[in-house]
């Protein structure tokens, strides 16, 4: 299994929820089997670019934010995720996501030389 394939379809199902759809019902409206959206979702599969223009339209979402790839339009989603995750929080409960994240940032460089 691709990990970039299981995040693609982490985010999809994640997507689809929020529009309140069951995978059926976006199977049924991409005309795909509910299996093979299974295997979307699960990133067990592959899929065409007309599956994902169609996903982008049912649940009116951007590719880029399905695709998350390293380009200054995605940096810029992620930047506005993470301020509005840290909306409506205290300047300490601000301080220690950003230690938190430091750290996991420290674990995930040191993770990458060991590679």
């Amino acid at each position: 299994m691709d990990g970039n394939l299981k995040g693609v379809g982490v985010r999809i199902r994640d997507a689809r929820k929020k529009r309140g759809l069951s995978q059926a019902e976006l199977a049924e409206r991409l005309n795909i089997s509910l299996s093979h959206m299974g295997d979307i979702e699960t990133g067990r599969t592959n899929f065409g670019v007309d599956i994902l223009m169609r996903i982008t339209e049912v649940l009116q979402i951007s590719a880029d934010l399905l695709l998350r790839t390293d380009v200054p339009e995605v940096n810029a989603i992620f930047a506005s995720e993470f301020q509005e995750i840290t909306e409506g929080c205290t300047i300490s409960e601000k301080e220690a996501m950003l230690q938190t994240l430091r750290s996991m940032k420290a674990v995930f460089i040191d993770n990458r030389k060991r590679k």
